[in-house]
């Protein structure tokens, strides 16, 4: 991997390891449907202009447009206002920890709702990765039950994207627009369904603050760059190396959490990251062992076998479901 791969990667895992932090500043001052709305209209405003810039078609059609609708409800309002609101009662290092539960989320949501069967090694990541989330999650405990409604909210939030994986090549993949144009498209339409659903909220006054504005405007700004950014590391690395960036994020929102906001992991909770990080690691070394297994002798791919699998892998659902984690 070259420097300026490396660089990539690490500044994605930056953006969106630290959403969590950004988040955890905007809610000092603002509703979590406010945070949300933010980040969907400016960071959809931001493709907008990509698009213009790069000369990229916005999609047509009522039909592509109510996909992109479901995309982005599932993908990014509805998981986003998940985080927002768990992170009330939850530490920024935990919602990270939470959110890193995604790729091993997938294994079920897919064989539920597609009925495709994972490998024996990705049922042992995945099985491995919900023990640690019953550790992370201790209702057993006094402490944990008080915060048990944000730990779910964020859990569900994570299965949010899950879903979103698993629909996002079965949607929108084949419908021949640019990846800028149709995530651009599924912001600004979410962003607007946000103004219906939300409009109470919307419309509570706001203590706008430097630090609340200044992260509003930088989980915005950050939606569009990690897009950028995961859809440039994509074409240039491969979707392997590029997920590297999702696999580091929460290491990255928890040293941010302990580090900025002070937060203190309980035995049970660094026991639980530890298992889940473990089932992390665990998926990452199956992906990478079906990769290496899908290239010919000479280094040379083979046949592209035709089945649905968890769209975090190929990166499709990373580039078009999802701008910005958290």
């Amino acid at each position: 991997m070259l420097a300026a791969s490396r660089l990539a990667l690490i500044a994605l895992a930056a953006i969106w390891g630290s959403n969590f932090l950004l988040v955890d500043v905007a809610l000092e001052g603002a509703d979590p449907a406010q945070i949300v709305a933010a980040r969907l209209w400016l960071g959809g405003a931001i493709l907008l202009v990509c698009c213009l810039v790069m000369r990229r078609q916005l999609p047509r059609g009522w039909g592509i447009w109510a996909r992109l609708l479901l995309m982005g409800v599932l993908g990014q309002a509805l998981p986003w206002l998940l985080f927002a609101w768990g992170q009330q009662q939850v530490s920024v290092s935990t919602a990270g920890i939470y959110n890193s539960v995604t790729p091993l989320a997938s294994l079920p949501v897919v064989w539920l709702l597609l009925r495709h069967k994972g490998s024996r090694g990705e049922v042992v990541a995945s099985v491995l990765g919900f023990g640690g989330i019953i550790v992370l999650m201790a209702p057993w405990g006094e402490t944990s039950r008080s915060s048990l409604a944000g730990q779910l909210a964020c859990l569900a939030g994570a299965v949010c994207y899950a879903i979103a994986y698993a629909y996002a090549k079965h949607l929108i993949s084949t419908l021949g627009y640019s990846k800028v144009a149709l995530a651009a498209s599924q912001a600004i339409v979410a962003g607007l369904l946000m103004l219906v659903v939300t409009a109470p909220q919307l419309a509570r006054p706001m203590d706008p603050t430097a630090a609340v504005v200044g992260s509003l405007v930088a989980m915005g700004v950050g939606t569009a760059v990690a897009f950028l950014l995961n859809y440039w590391l994509i074409g240039t690395v491969g979707p392997l190396q590029a997920g590297l960036a999702f696999y580091l994020m929460p290491l990255v929102a928890v040293g941010l959490g302990i580090g900025v906001r002070g937060d203190v992991l309980h035995a049970h909770q660094i026991l639980g990251a530890a298992v889940i990080f473990a089932a992390l690691a665990l998926q990452y070394a199956i992906d990478r062992h079906e990769t290496l297994e899908g290239q010919g002798p000479q280094g040379e791919p083979e046949p592209v076998r035709v089945d649905v699998e968890p769209a975090y892998r190929s990166g499709d659902a990373g580039s078009v479901g999802r701008s910005g984690a958290g």
